[in-house]
């Protein structure tokens, strides 16, 4: 995950978690039609949220504490 991503080593806590995080989603060989997570949580799992591992993402930074840098143009 980390090569295919281009991240440095520093990350492997991230992908393990990552990785884990999938695994729960995925039906297991003891219970076939099942996932680990719909076993705990009696209901299926949503994976719309999930993106691919080390992709580009942009942090909201709410109204109130953005900092201005200069006049706004008209």
């Amino acid at each position: 995950m980390l090569h295919y991503a281009g991240l440095d080593k520093s990350f492997w806590a991230e992908a393990a978690m990552t990785a884990i995080y999938i695994k729960n989603r995925l039906p297991s060989s003891k219970s076939p039609d099942k996932t680990p997570f719909e076993i705990v949580y009696k209901s299926k799992p949503n994976v719309k949220h999930m993106r691919i591992f080390g992709c580009k993402a942009f942090v909201l930074t709410p109204k109130e504490k953005r900092l201005e840098v200069g006049p706004q143009s008209s």
